[in-house]
């Protein structure tokens, strides 16, 4: 039924809604992480988790099955089309918010958060694949900035709006509110955008040329090598994600005024993602990435310096201060990293969007893992795994420059 509508609109939208609409699919995946986040401790009082830490969880699972899922829809979409991928993703992803909305313990809960992962990662695979199909290089870096910089709103409200169902519902209402974004989307695509990819174009499942073309794109060292950074980066956001709600509470006991503070910082990013969108031409991708992750590393590093001298801990402003700073530098890094992973995979953009997708989500998986669990009510923890996830992201980040320009 959904082809039928879609074979109204045979032209390619307009950029006015094509990038709102990928925004919004964006959007999903970090409206599911950030409005639980002022409900992360009361969920595990709720459901009787006695270890602090192991609240993080609810946010960890989801990224752990975020990172595999990726690796289902881009083959998945190069098959049935990249639409109906994205339909059989939202399909679980309901599934899993009505596990979540209904669980008595949190292994219960964990169960549907890991389903949830599973399914919403489908948005991310299928918008990148939609953007690939039709853009190419700086456009396509431009594209991403724009989007993301209309996507940071999410984030930035997300928390706000987490607390406000938490003021007058349980916070089990706030998975009839995921599920709510998701049948616009679904209702939004489905209408409006048509397929990307022609059925002619189309592969037909076999498992043998499925994991060669996962071996070619593994292959491609660029591609891989900026992953691995993209990767690094987002094992930042990850960290401070699942460090982020206990940090506000334990040491400046600002737990309610959370939501207000995260705002800001996820501003920043989207700040600086449309100063991104609108230099990336003039000044390229990779000398704006270089200087981004320059200044992230050198603001971790001196913000280290203030946490030694004040025994683990600094003054709400200069934390707020250096986060910022911190934050800002990913603008320049989100779109332009991902473009740059893309640009070499040409027809082979739905699984090159799902490998490059898996493999810098479970590197920031396992890392910011790693920072939140070792959250002992210190900054420290936090800020040097900032310092060297940097350092290896501009490191991996310049061998893939170097083997780029090798090739020409």
């Amino acid at each position: 039924m959904a082809d039928k509508i879609i074979s109204i609109y045979k032209t390619r939208l307009s950029l006015s809604e094509l990038i709102p609409l990928l925004a919004m699919m964006m959007a999903l995946s970090a409206l599911s992480i950030d409005t639980i986040l002022p409900a992360v401790t009361i969920i595990a009082k709720d459901l009787g988790v006695v270890k602090e830490n192991s609240a993080q969880l609810v946010i960890g699972v989801m990224f752990a099955a975020f990172s595999f899922g990726q690796l289902l829809y881009g083959p998945l979409s190069d098959i049935i089309g990249r639409k109906r991928a994205f339909y059989v993703g939202i399909f679980i992803f309901t599934i899993g918010c009505i596990v979540s909305y209904h669980a008595t313990n949190f292994k219960v809960m964990l169960f549907g958060r890991l389903l949830q992962g599973l399914g919403v990662s489908s948005a991310r695979v299928i918008s990148q694949a939609i953007i690939r199909d039709q853009y190419v290089g700086a456009d396509m870096a431009k594209i991403m900035s724009i989007i993301i910089s209309i996507f940071i709103i999410v984030p930035a409200l997300a928390p706000s709006l987490g607390q406000l169902i938490l003021k007058y519902y349980s916070y089990r209402s706030i998975f009839l509110l995921l599920l709510t974004h998701a049948t616009i989307v679904v209702f939004w695509l489905g209408i409006r955008q048509p397929e990307t990819l022609a059925v002619e174009n189309r592969k037909r499942f076999n498992a043998s040329l499925l994991l060669k073309e996962m071996r070619l794109v593994l292959e491609e060292k660029t591609t891989f090598l900026f992953s691995v950074s993209q990767g690094f980066v987002f094992g930042n956001m990850v960290g401070f994600l699942m460090s982020a709600p206990q940090i506000f509470a334990d040491l400046y006991q600002e737990q309610d005024r959370f939501p207000l503070f995260f705002a800001g910082l996820a501003i920043s990013v989207g700040i600086s993602s449309i100063l991104n969108s609108s230099l990336v031409k003039q000044l390229g991708m990779i000398r704006l990435a270089s200087i981004a992750l320059l200044l992230m590393i050198s603001f971790s590093l001196m913000f280290l310096v203030f946490i030694f001298f004040g025994n683990g801990q600094t003054p709400l402003w200069i934390t707020m201060l250096f986060l910022c700073c911190l934050f800002f530098q990913v603008g320049f890094l989100m779109g332009n990293l991902n473009a740059m992973a893309m640009e070499p995979m040409g027809e082979r953009a739905g699984i090159a969007a799902a490998v490059i997708g898996s493999i810098s989500t479970s590197i920031s998986w396992a890392c910011g893992t790693i920072v939140g669990q070792n959250y002992q009510k210190t900054l420290f923890p936090l800020i040097l795994g900032w310092f060297l996830l940097s350092s290896l992201a501009f490191i991996a980040m310049r061998l893939g420059v170097a083997k780029a320009r090798s090739h020409n």
